[in-house]
């Protein structure tokens, strides 16, 4: 019983890949992703949650009142923004040498390249009960590992959430914690990156209520802080805030929200990162679950004003990058929908999505849409009653240009595969609306084009 026990704690190496629809990641359950740049790819480090297992406290583990059960770290790689690779565990609880093995904490992590090593900063229960968590290092030569994780925690940064930040004239710092108050703090690294150095400065001026999750870029000379926070007792969910500075020690002046609050899912954690001449940030949700300790990371862009201000990023399905024509269009990750609903097909596994309770007139919109190839017939996955009705394909609006029209008759409620013709061969980059015409109850699955 107790091999079998310590076998559900590891997650096997795979490779997969998932479109860059939210949530991103689909196949497992992950929070508070720090994405970096590194040699042109860009990299996600999440946490990793999993549902709490029965049998773990038979092994003499002790669940958490929180609910968050997470026992090991992931790494992602992509290069365009829509396939993201899975490039397995990189940390696991049952290999750090000052850890409990038995802890199932491993919140957010963090990771900073610095002289060509990466390191990886992550909190984690200590086996000597010094703490609440304890913030350990592992290195590594490549940003996907191998990653060799050091002896001993670092003494004096006890707590959560770490985010270590380095300057342009190669100073590094750490940002962390969480709680009520001013306890978000902030100290120098040393050159290896090991340990601190110098007085740590509590960092003040902030929201007063609940704080965790900080994280720091710089910007044309100015150092945003960005954290989710709780600005009352009566509503646990957690908006994220920013503060700006001119110094990375501070003081820092809070400027305000730069995402709102989810009404159903009591925590969220950022990262802004700039990729290609963009700037994006991924945040978590708990779209696949509905519960809030087995999240999923999302990515949506982000836009400055001209005074350098963060301009409010309202969370989207779906999600950043160019989706090909030549691909399956999950339009249920839709960009604006009118007077119809997302629901799932199924829920288990890796999860899939569907368009329903549509009405005539009825519509839903799936953003930039690359035809490249210029098609010649798109097929529809749709299910229907009695009456079955017709989908317009339509460009960029719903009284756009009409693709193609797609009559769908009785399915008997059964999922079928509808092929057309289309008008004529669209090209270039455009927005996809599917108009819903003379329906009775009908469902949309997928969109896919063809030669």
């Amino acid at each position: 019983m107790k091999r079998i026990g310590l076998l559900i704690l590891i997650t096997l190496s795979i490779s997969l890949n998932t479109i860059a629809q939210n949530p991103i990641i689909k196949h497992i359950y992950t929070a508070d992703p720090t994405a970096r740049v590194y040699d042109g790819k860009l990299y996600i480090y999440p946490s990793h949650d999993v549902p709490w297992n029965p049998e773990w406290e038979k092994l003499g583990a002790e669940k958490e009142s929180n609910g968050h059960v997470m026992t090991d770290y992931h790494a992602f790689s992509t290069e365009d923004l829509v396939n993201f690779t899975d490039l397995g565990v990189i940390v696991a609880q049952e290999n750090v040498p000052w850890g409990n093995k038995l802890g199932y904490g491993m919140w957010a992590p963090c990771i900073a390249s610095k002289g060509g090593k990466y390191y990886y900063y992550f909190p984690n229960k200590p086996a000597d009960k010094s703490g609440f968590r304890q913030i350990g290092l592992a290195t590594a030569e490549k940003p996907e590992g191998p990653f060799t994780i050091e002896p001993n925690y670092i003494e004096g940064l006890k707590g959560i959430d770490p985010n270590a930040f380095i300057d342009d004239d190669g100073q590094a710092y750490m940002y962390w914690g969480g709680g009520k108050g001013n306890s978000l703090k902030v100290v120098k690294l040393s050159d290896d990156m090991k340990s601190i150095v110098g007085e740590t400065v509590v960092i003040e001026n902030l929201p007063q209520e609940y704080k965790e999750g900080p994280f720091v870029f710089k910007r044309k000379g100015m150092y945003y802080l960005t954290f989710p926070h709780n600005l009352d007792t009566q509503n646990s969910t957690e908006e994220i805030g920013y503060a700006i500075s001119k110094h990375p020690l501070g003081p820092f002046e809070y400027k305000g929200t730069i995402m709102d609050r989810f009404e159903d899912c009591w925590t969220n954690h950022q990262s802004i990162v700039e990729y290609k001449d963009q700037w994006y940030m991924f945040y978590h949700h708990n779209d696949i679950s509905k519960a809030g300790n087995l999240r999923s990371v999302s990515v949506d862009s982000l836009f400055f004003e001209e005074d350098g201000s963060i301009r409010k990023v309202i969370p989207t399905l779906r999600g950043v990058g160019i989706t090909s024509a030549k691909d399956t269009i999950q339009i249920d990750r839709y960009s604006e929908i009118h007077n119809a609903e997302v629901d799932f097909v199924k829920r288990v596994g890796i999860p899939e999505w569907k368009i329903t309770n549509t009405k005539k007139e009825s519509w839903v919109q799936y953003n930039t849409v690359s035809f490249d190839d210029k098609p010649k017939n798109v097929q529809l996955k749709v299910k229907s009653k009695a009456k079955g009705g017709r989908i317009e394909l339509r460009e960029n609006v719903p009284n756009g240009k009409l693709i193609a029209t797609v009559e769908v008759g009785n399915t008997n409620e059964d999922w079928i595969n509808v092929d057309t013709k289309l008008n004529y061969r669209p090209k270039g980059i455009m927005n996809l609306v599917c108009v819903f015409k003379e329906v009775d109850e009908m469902e949309l699955d997928w969109v896919l084009f063809s030669r």
